[in-house]
This record gives structure tokens, C-alpha cells and sequence, in this order.
């Protein structure tokens, strides 16, 4: 029963799977394809230092919603724009370097089919329980390799041939071998698309402080206008050793421009830490500083980079992308190999069935 379940399983998810290993091979290596597209951006410095000056003329000039900030992968602003765009300015000049929607640009197209396949929200929703039922095959395919794992070699893990034996053997030591990791790497999708009750369960069970975003704020005031120049001078303030990460910009005057920081420490590559601040004087309202916020927080903000491959490591995306490479490999091969079984017909089954047993003893026939 269970080893049909775990088959029936595999192929229902197979075809998403394949979608989803692909489009997340390429979005890890999506930087490259920046560089190697936009020849014209600079090399990263070695340290960036925000420039008051082009953020004020990007947001001046081009309805944003929130800007980030160039970083030693991408050295260039990025911009999501009010319309839904989003686009990328250059980071000595201010001027524009490419501008697109969610389906004309490679990267762009392949987080929409990663990550909500095309269905919005709903997308967005099937894509986490997609991922449960990954999980959950998962514990199926370790729970039967248990039962025979004396069989298990090493050298089966990378198949010699298409044949089925070697299929199967490479199927099942690759699915036991890398159960772990790719345990970690679905339940990290699943924890992005499920967020709010996976961080609550994290925060109850690791403990968390009480504040981890910032607090709504609406003020008083007539001018919708900012001053970005006093906002780039104050936000470090409460934190100096943090990096400017994104600006959100107030979406109405009673608004106040947050900035989302990292600061020392942290794993998640945009951070977690915020300084709130006043528009027009700059003024610091709130600062959270993840790296006081607990160890709840701070277990669920490492969920994204051990995803996303934004670790550091300049080797963990090329250990990424092979494990996902495997986790493609069972999916297909298991598909394959539940598809092309062979079907074995009722005749030769009823020949290869043991023969009713003999009663010993005499016949004792039935008179009328």
C-alpha cells in the first residue's frame, strides 16, 4: 500500500517538479544573466556607500514603490515600480537601464512560474501544497529504502546504463542519500509560500521578541513631499554597522519612509532590520534589530537564502543547483519507471500463482 501511494504520488508531482527544479536552477544563477545582459553596468565596489543624490533623482523622476540598493551581485538600483514593473537604473548615472513587466524578462518570467505559476495568489497557495505533498513523498521514499537499505552502494547513486535495474538503484540512493537536504530545501519553499503560521510556530517554539516589523504609523502632516537627503544622512543612526538594503516609499503623505537594513550578522542577504523615519526631517521613529529579535526569527529568516542560494558562500549555489539536478533525476526517473512498469496478465499471473493444495486422505464422493 504504501510503496503504491509513494508511486501514485511521485508522478502526480513529477511534471511540477521538473518545472520547478529548471526554473529554480536558472533564478540562482539570475545575477549572471544581469551582468552578461547589461554589459554597461560597473563593477560592484567592494563597499557600497548609498548616494543621496541619484536615490533622490530616481524617485523623483519615476513612480516608485520601493528601491533597492546596488549590491556586489547586482550592481545597479532596482526598482518596483507602482504600474507593477519594476526596473534598473544605473548606479553612478540615475539613468535608465531596462524597465519590463512579470512576463519580458527571463528572470522575471521564471519567478512568476516558479513561484505562483501564472495563477496569482492561487498559484502562489498550490505551489506551497505542492510542496507539502513533496515533503510528504519524501518520508514515503526514506520509509521503503529503510526496509531494504542493505542493498544500498554508493556507486549506484550515478546510474551506468538506462536500464531499469540501474534506474531504480539510482532512483533509490540518490532519494536516500540527499533525503535530508532536500527535506530542507522543500520545506523552505513551503515555509515562504505558508509564512505567517511557520514563523508563528517557529516564534512559540524557539521564542521571538515582541516587535519584528514595524508598527503602522500615520502622521500629521500636509506636504507629501521627502527628503531624501536627510533620510540617507539618519537612517544608520540607531544602527551603524547596518547596509542600506530597500526604501518603501510612503504611498501617501501620513506615511513614513521605512528602510529595510542588514546588519551585521544576519544570514538573510536583505535583512530583517528597519529604521522608521520621518519624511520631511528624517527623523528616526522605530528601529528592530533582528539580531536582538530571538531565535525563532531568526531560524525562519535563514529559511530564504538556504532557498534562494544567497548564503555567500560562492560554492552553495553550485551545491544547489546539483542537488536540485537530483531531486529533477528522481522525480523523472521515478515518473518513468512507475509509467513503463511492466503489466504482467492476469493468465500468466494465475500461472505463476502456487498451486491449490492437494487434500490428503480418500476421496469421499456425494451420493443422491
Amino acid at each position: 500500500m504504501l510503496v503504491r501511494l509513494h508511486q501514485w504520488l511521485g508522478v502526480t508531482l513529477a511534471a511540477w517538479l521538473v518545472l520547478a527544479c529548471i526554473s529554480g536552477i536558472l533564478l540562482l544563477w539570475k545575477d549572471e544573466y544581469y551582468g552578461w545582459r547589461y554589459p554597461a553596468l560597473p563593477e560592484a565596489p567592494a563597499v557600497f556607500a548609498p548616494d543621496a543624490e541619484l536615490i533622490e533623482r530616481i524617485l523623483s523622476q519615476n513612480a516608485v514603490s520601493t528601491l533597492g540598493m546596488p549590491t556586489a551581485s547586482l550592481p545597479a538600483y532596482y526598482a518596483y515600480l507602482t504600474d507593477g514593473k519594476a526596473a534598473l537604473f544605473h548606479p553612478e548615472t540615475a539613468q535608465l537601464v531596462d524597465e519590463w513587466t512579470r512576463l519580458d524578462a527571463l528572470p522575471a518570467f521564471l519567478f512568476e512560474l516558479h513561484t505562483y505559476l501564472f495563477l496569482g495568489e492561487t498559484g502562489h497557495t498550490l505551489v506551497g501544497v505542492l510542496g507539502i505533498a513533496v515533503l510528504i513523498n519524501l518520508v514515503m521514499g526514506f520509509a521503503l529504502w529503510l526496509r531494504k537499505r542493505k542493498i544500498f552502494r554508493v556507486r549506484f547513486i550515478l546510474p551506468k546504463s538506462t536500464s531499469r535495474p540501474q534506474l531504480i538503484r539510482g532512483h533509490a540512493a540518490q532519494g536516500s542519500l540527499l533525503s535530508i537536504a532536500l527535506f530542507l530545501l522543500a520545506f523552505s519553499g513551503v515555509a515562504m509560500v505558508f509564512a505567517a503560521p511557520v514563523q508563528a510556530g517557529f516564534n512559540v517554539v524557539f521564542g521571538a521578541a515582541d516587535s519584528l516589523r514595524p508598527a503602522p504609523v500615520s502622521l500629521q502632516r500636509e506636504s507629501g513631499s521627502v527628503d531624501w537627503r536627510k533620510v540617507i544622512a539618519n537612517y544608520s543612526q540607531p544602527l551603524p554597522a547596518a547596509e542600506l538594503r530597500f526604501l518603501y516609499v510612503p504611498a501617501t503623505p501620513e506615511k513614513p519612509v521605512i528602510a529595510r537594513l542588514r546588519n551585521a550578522g544576519e544570514l538573510h542577504p536583505n535583512g530583517r532590520s528597519y529604521a522608521v523615519l520621518h519624511p520631511e526631517s528624517g527623523r528616526v521613529l522605530e528601529t528592530i534589530d533582528a539580531t536582538q529579535s530571538g531565535l525563532g526569527p531568526s531560524l525562519f529568516d535563514s529559511l530564504y537564502p538556504i532557498h534562494a542560494g544567497k548564503t555567500g558562500w560562492p560554492g552553495y549555489r553550485l551545491l544547489l543547483t546539483l542537488l536540485s539536478l537530483s531531486l529533477l533525476y528522481i522525480a523523472v526517473s521515478g515518473a518513468g519507471l512507475f509509467l513503463t512498469r511492466p503489466r504482467r496478465s492476469r493468465a500468466s499471473a494465475q500461472s505463476d500463482s502456487p498451486p491449490a493444495p492437494t487434500r490428503k486422505g480418500p476421496v469421499q464422493t456425494r451420493s443422491d
